[in-house]
């Protein structure tokens, strides 16, 4: 019996030699473009300017992330681009990633509407700095969603639906 109360007290130290430290998934999505809707502040694409877009997201260090893929949905066509993003088209500071491309509308790619308007993502830094609203001639929507898979096979995916404008200033 005198041997149980020492066995107790080993306790914590050998399961604490059993913890395995595991990294935080991606999380915090966050989504923004250069055309902002001034009724709301919604973030919109216009598809006869340079729309870009930006996305974010927190995530543990690079080496435990395995893959990063951008799915543009067109919700009127049904229609899906996915884009395999490599993680040096991306920077990383302060355990957030970020991508900022800018979008090229046009015959291939993802139609955005119901006219035949489609986006193709090229990177493009540095993030856009200004900011215009666009005019009341809604065209279409855009789901983009981002899809984070960590090396321990794991996904991790944040959402952002834009609408899109034709005929912008």
């Amino acid at each position: 019996m005198r041997k149980l109360p020492w066995l107790l007290l080993l306790l914590p130290l050998v399961l604490s030699s059993c913890i395995i430290v595991v990294g935080l998934p991606a999380s915090d999505f966050r989504f923004d473009s250069n055309w902002r809707r001034t009724s709301d502040g919604a973030y919109v694409f216009c598809t006869n300017q340079d729309s870009y877009i930006r996305y974010s997201f927190r995530a543990p260090d690079p080496d435990r992330i395995q893959s990063i893929t951008e799915i543009y949905r067109g919700n009127i066509s049904g229609r899906t681009l996915v884009e395999p993003r490599p993680k040096a088209d991306l920077t990383y500071s302060n355990g957030r990633y970020t991508f900022v491309g800018k979008l090229t509308f046009g015959q291939t790619g993802i139609p955005q509407s119901l006219q035949p308007f489609s986006i193709v993502v090229t990177p493009t830094l540095p993030p856009p700095v200004t900011t215009n609203p666009p005019p009341t001639s809604k065209n279409g929507e855009t789901e983009v969603t981002v899809e984070v898979v960590s090396t321990a096979g794991v996904t991790y995916s944040g959402t952002y639906t834009y609408d899109t404008y034709a005929n912008c200033p």
